[in-house]
This record gives C-alpha cells, structure tokens and sequence, in this order.
C-alpha cells in the first residue's frame, strides 16, 4: 500500500505556533497531559514530537511553525476539557441515563464477561482475550484493513510504541497489556500514511477521548474517518515507566538492555510478569498475588490523578478485568468454585480456568461486531444480570473518584487546572 501525504498536510496549511503555545499553556506544562500523541499525530507540519525523559514523554516543538490560523493540535486534545455528552450523542446516538446505572457507567447497550473460544488466543490474553479476539474477527471479516494496537519498540524490547496490525499474526503479537504510557495515537496517522481505509484503535479512557474530539473536528474530517471502531480498556492508571524500569532491575533482577522479550500479565489469571533475556533466561514472578501491580502504584504519574474516567465513556466496545464482579470475582484462582457451582453457572467454570473479560457495547457497531463475533463461535459471552451490571459498575466507576478526588480537590483549591468532563 502506497504512502501518501494527507490533504490537510498537502494543501499547504501550516500549524500556528500560538496553537501550540495554547496547548502548553492548558494542557502540557499543567500537568494535564497524558502522552496520546495525537498532537504530534495531526500536526501539518510534523513539528511537535514527544520526547522521552526519565520521568516520562512530553510533547514539544522541534519543527517550524509559522501560520497563526491553525491550532489542530489543541482541537484534539482532551486533557482539560472532555465534552462527553456531545461525544455520546455523536458515536452512540444518545446520551447517558442520569437516573439509572448508566450515570457512572455510560451509555450502556450489553454489559457482561466473555472469552476467546480460540485456546491459543485464550493463553495468551490477559483475562478472557475477548478484545484480542474481536479484532482478528473484524480483520478478517473486512470490517477493518488494519488496527493500532499497544507493542514493544524492536530496538528496546521494554518499551512500549504504537503497531499497526493487518494481519491475525500481528494481532496477536501485540496481545496483553502495556502497563506504560505511550504515544498510542501516533499510529492513527501512521495507518493513514500506509493508505488504510478503515481502521480500529486500541486505546485508554484518555486517549480514546481525544480520538473522539478529533473525529469532530471538520477539519480533521480525512484522517477521522478511517477510525471505524474504537476499543477501550478499563484503566486505573497508566503507571510510569519509571515503574517498569524498577519491576525489572529491583524485583526481577532484570537490567534493561538485557532485556529480550517483556510481558506483564500471562500465563494462569490474574497472570504472571515474564521476562524473557537475551541469554535466553526467563525471569518471573506472580504479578498480581506477589506485589508487581501494587509497586506500580507508586509510580502514578500527575495526568492520572486528576483523572475520574476508567470505564472508557468514550469507546464503542470496552473490556476490562472482573475485579468488581459480584459472582465472578478474580479470586476465583485462590477460592474456586465448587463443581455444582460450575455446573450451574458456566460462567464460573471458565472464571476459575483463566479469567474473563468484563464487556461493554456502547455503540450499534460495537453490540453488533460483538454478537457476530460470538455467532461464529469466536468468543463465548454472557451478558449480565441488571443486579450484576449496577454492582459491577458502581464499583468499578468508584474507585478512581476514591483514590483521587483528594487529589483533584486539593489542585481546586489551589487554584490549579483539573480535567473537566461536561454532561
């Protein structure tokens, strides 16, 4: 597939440097940002690039920009300012039920647990490997012709980048979670140069609210309408890669340019960190039950505190783990069920083998890809009982206002920028 240059980069239209000032100004040097990399991603000039520093990414100005009529690079950003009603009445045809679950939940259309039928797949997926599944289906069904996904940098095998899957093998190289803040979005306009048409985007709460601002913008209109399907992941905090780089040398005893292969979550859930090194030793602790996401914590960058979103309002299909389940707990690997437990609810059988997926469909196309997916027999899914789905989401959708709206009032009361979602 040829590359070609944009139309809003070919017709000549040049980036404002105040549109940039304005970006830094309310959302970078504010602590706001979240490293999505969709600034640099519709910038026409490629003038904005992410630099890595020890404590993180952040988006600067190494190009020349000399136009002061464009300001896409803060158009897109959602980092301050997130209009999800609008987003849901323009991606899911309506707004959320304020009297109902559907106030901390979202706009809801199926919510419930499922797996990969596939055992290949299901071995490799950090729960159920639903979303592993769905895309390889959409691939190979046409819906799509190619899917950004989280993988590792080739030359730094820790270090997670953005991978424009169009194949199966692709997709599944790029299974399991990515627990480091990447620049995710910078893929979108890499699919578009390879000359993709329709493409899916795997994305955090954050970053899909940005996909969603950009798909609005008219003058993003090309570049948008390739997106066709958006799939979020529950997401409690996209923890710093000073986090990784402290599992790796202090917990595993692991240093990072001998690193050859990285996983954080595999194997039995809630899963194991497995590294593999060059030497060909494999080094691995429990990363669950032995304290590997518990040290990640300590590692939640500022962006992260200030954000209440973990539910992905944002994205047509959102999967997640089952931590707040009230019949499938993740426990299941320590406690599991009995027999006539099993035999009674399917459900738990396949919980207490690997894990499940937790599932959302928000949009028509996502319930839609979702049934079609299960149809085939691709993936196993039930949906919830009304009780499971209030309990489920109320928990999962507390959390983050818990942990951190202290931190959140606190920036108020000193008179410091927070993110603000409108409904």
């Amino acid at each position: 597939m040829g590359r070609h240059r944009p139309d809003f980069e070919r017709k000549g239209i040049k980036m404002s440097q105040e549109g940039f000032r304005l970006l830094q100004r309310e959302c970078i040097n504010t602590g706001l940002c979240y490293e999505c990399g969709l600034c640099a991603a519709v910038c026409p000039e490629k003038a904005i690039e992410l630099k890595l520093y020890d404590w993180g990414r952040n988006p600067e100005l190494t190009g020349k920009c000399d136009c002061r009529s464009c300001t896409k690079c803060y158009d897109v950003c959602a980092a301050k300012i997130v209009p999800l009603a609008k987003m849901e009445k323009t991606f899911f045809g309506r707004n959320r039920d304020m009297n109902s679950v559907e106030k901390v939940g979202g706009v809801l259309r199926f919510v419930g647990t499922g797996c990969a039928a596939d055992p290949e797949i299901r071995k490799i997926g950090v729960s159920g490997g639903v979303a592993t599944s769905l895309m390889i289906f959409a691939l190979e069904k046409g819906y799509i012709d190619g899917a950004v996904l989280a993988g590792y940098d080739q030359e730094k095998p820790w270090l997670a980048k953005a991978y424009v899957a169009t194949s199966r093998k692709d997709v599944v190289a790029c299974s399991g979670s990515k627990y480091q803040p990447h620049p995710q979005l910078l893929g979108i306009r890499e699919a578009y140069e390879m000359g993709l048409k329709k493409i899916a985007v795997s994305a955090t709460p954050c970053h899909a609210q940005s996909i969603r601002k950009m798909m609005m913008t008219p003058e993003l209109a090309e570049i948008g309408s390739i997106i066709k399907l958006v799939s979020c992941n529950f997401c409690a905090a996209h923890w710093a890669l000073a986090g990784t780089k402290w599992l790796l040398k202090t917990w595993l005893n692991v240093e990072m340019e001998d690193v050859r292969e990285l996983n954080y979550r595999t194997g039995a859930f809630p899963g194991t960190m497995r590294v593999r090194t060059k030497d060909g030793e494999l080094h691995e602790k429990a990363f669950v039950r032995s304290g590997g996401v518990a040290a990640l914590g300590r590692y939640t960058p500022e962006e992260c505190r200030i954000c209440l979103e973990k539910v992905g309002y944002a994205g047509d299909v959102v999967f997640g783990d089952t931590w707040c389940h009230p019949t499938l707990p993740p426990s299941f690997d320590l406690f599991p069920p009995s027999e006539e437990d099993m035999q009674k609810d399917p459900r738990k059988r396949e919980a207490a083998a690997k894990g499940l997926s937790a599932i959302i469909a928000r949009s028509e196309f996502g319930l839609k890809l979702l049934e079609e997916c299960r149809d085939a027999g691709r993936i196993k899914m039930w949906e919830n009982t009304p009780d499971e789905t209030d309990k489920f989401l109320t928990g999962v959708a507390a959390e983050k206002p818990t942990w951190y709206g202290p931190w959140i009032e606190a920036r108020k009361h000193r008179g410091m920028p927070v993110r603000e979602y409108i409904l």
